[in-house]
């Protein structure tokens, strides 16, 4: 005979057995990575590079390269000669050169160029690093010079698979030839440049052209101009719009000093994807940093327009054009059937 005691006890045991076998094991817990999180890291390997390539810098200099410069967007390069700007500047679609040899830090060599097989790009339009036009753009013909290049002013977070990794810094060994470069252009060139040296001798005074109320605290962009972002708090999307809306307004700043004319403003709102939307120099800076809103831009005209455009627009070669435009997210407009 079964003791009653017995079968409560096989009972109890067989509901035990059944409840562990269902229940759900526990959750792991997740730390969510905060916007702030993203922005310290970032900034963090920035400075980690930065003080990298100051360390480089501090072993680089020699007698056979005593020439050096440093660049507001981070490009350092030395040369046996001067550094001298070109009388007539480097046009936008001019054919650049460069005999010599591109490395990563280690010495790994990525491209040899000869002089029978030179490295060829166009200045300003052809879809190479940011650096390597700015590089082009600060020496003359003929000019040998070494220049190492920050990772965002070169292939950046993306690379160029297989050769180039993430976020690699870069070093040229060339030697730069400006095939098209004719002395006759020379004519004229220290009036028509005169609005835009002024322009940058009133930089380096700290005296920024257009509205002063406009940016508070101008962080400077890597671009072939003179471009800035707001780097105040509250001026930066939290991820990269699909859609936007600008206000762009233009100035012309005319070779005739201090005369600073308002040509208007305009409106639109345009897909970030579509292409010819703003001026190329303006494109290059929203594709560089997506994420941020507020921006002044100071170019020669003829950097930002070709000869149709300056008439269209009432401007000559020897005008500056300067922008000043905020991005605004939009969402995607409703489809009509």
């Amino acid at each position: 005979m079964t003791r009653p005691h017995s079968l409560c006890f096989w009972w109890f045991a067989l509901f035990v057995l059944t409840r562990c076998g269902t229940e759900e094991p526990a959750r792991p817990e997740w730390n969510m990575v905060t916007r702030e999180d993203l922005l310290d890291f970032n900034q963090e390997k920035a400075e980690q590079e930065r003080m990298f390539i100051d360390s480089l810098v501090a072993s680089m200099h020699s007698s056979v390269m005593p020439h050096y410069l440093e660049t507001a967007t981070g490009l350092r390069a030395w040369s046996s000669d001067p550094f001298q700007q070109l009388e007539v500047p480097l046009q936008p679609g001019d054919t650049v050169e460069w005999v010599g040899e591109l490395m990563l830090m280690d010495s790994s060599v990525l491209a040899t160029w000869t002089k029978e097989e030179p490295f060829r790009f166009a200045f300003g339009r052809s879809d190479w690093p940011s650096g390597f036009h700015e590089l082009a753009s600060t020496l003359i013909d003929k000019q040998r010079a070494v220049c190492i290049v920050p990772s965002h002013l070169a292939w950046g977070l993306t690379g160029y698979p297989p050769l180039v990794p993430q976020e690699a810094v870069l070093l040229l060994d060339i030697e730069q030839r400006l095939p098209n470069f004719s002395q006759a252009a020379t004519i004229n060139t220290r009036e028509k440049r005169a609005a835009w040296n002024a322009l940058l001798d009133g930089m380096e005074r700290g005296e920024w052209p257009g509205d002063a109320d406009w940016i508070e605290a101008p962080q400077l962009a890597a671009s072939p101009c003179m471009a800035w972002y707001e780097g105040r708090a509250g001026f930066a999307f939290e991820s990269k719009p699909d859609r936007v809306s600008i206000e762009l307004r233009t100035f012309r700043l005319s070779h005739k000093a201090g005369i600073l004319d308002d040509l208007g403003a305009s409106t639109w709102d345009f897909d970030v994807r579509d292409d010819g939307q703003l001026f190329p120099v303006l494109a290059d800076l929203q594709r560089l940093y997506p994420l941020k809103r507020k921006w002044a831009c100071w170019c020669p005209s003829d950097a930002v327009l070709d000869e149709s455009g300056r008439e269209a627009l009432g401007v000559s070669t020897s005008d500056v054009l300067g922008f000043q435009w905020e991005f605004r997210a939009e969402a995607d407009p409703l489809s009509v059937q």
